[in-house]
């Protein structure tokens, strides 16, 4: 049986873990541990869509407001020096852009289902990504599209929910099983620091801190090319 490549490495995946009332199966792949669900499984764009609109992501929800202070104190204000921000998966209701806006942040926001235009500028100094990885399909190539809007020493800073357990564990499958973070449709991607560190390599972004747990900061290698070339 043949299965699908890794989307960071190209190599075939292993098998990890099958919901059993659901076509979901998951591969590992074992150059860059990450844990992904197999291609031809993927939710079609339709049903993406329809997920994300059912998101509470509501700008009058107090507690999600909270929750968006945060990542911008943890996320943006150590890394922010001046410049535009690209808020990347905003989502139906962009309430991140929003916020950073009232605060006198200049932001574009961009999602590719309720904001599709593509950013005519190339001069982001600051890129966001917060709970958008674990959506995207091919995460290699969105990252080299960000880098091409990017200049030498950007920083691109992401949330999303790490792998905390060791996936070659032989209590890794049970603690996967376990794990909510898996059974939202949409969450197709799974990392942890290694794979992390991975992606960055390959298309143009320096992994320079992770919080081991849910918070990634990149920033845009000196070198393009090069980094393409491993």
């Amino acid at each position: 049986m043949t299965f699908s490549l890794c989307p960071i490495c190209s190599v075939p995946g292993s098998p990890y873990y099958q919901i059993s009332h659901k076509n979901r199966p998951f591969l590992l792949c074992l150059e860059c541990t990450l844990i992904y669900q197999e291609e031809m499984t993927l939710p079609s764009a339709e049903e993406e869509r329809t997920r994300y609109e059912l998101h509470r992501n509501d700008p009058a929800d107090e507690g999600y407001r909270k929750w968006l202070h945060s990542f911008i104190h943890s996320s943006v204000l150590p890394w922010y020096k001046d410049g535009r921000i690209l808020d990347f998966g905003s989502g139906p209701h962009p309430v991140l852009s929003d916020l950073l806006k009232e605060q006198g942040y200049p932001v574009v926001s961009y999602d590719p289902f309720f904001a599709p235009q593509w950013p005519g500028e190339h001069d982001f100094s600051l890129i966001l990504l917060c709970e958008v990885l674990e959506h995207i399909s091919n995460p290699l190539s969105s990252f080299r599209k960000l880098c091409s809007l990017a200049s030498e020493g950007t920083v691109l800073s992401l949330k999303t929910q790490f792998l905390t357990f060791s996936v070659f564990d032989s209590e890794g499958g049970k603690d996967f099983e376990q794990w909510w973070y898996k059974e939202d449709p949409t969450h197709i991607r799974f990392y942890n620091p290694r794979s992390l560190r991975i992606l960055g390599e390959r298309s143009g972004w320096e992994l320079v801190s992770e919080d081991g747990s849910s918070l990634a900061v990149y920033k845009k290698a000196a070198s393009l090319k090069e980094s393409r070339s491993q």
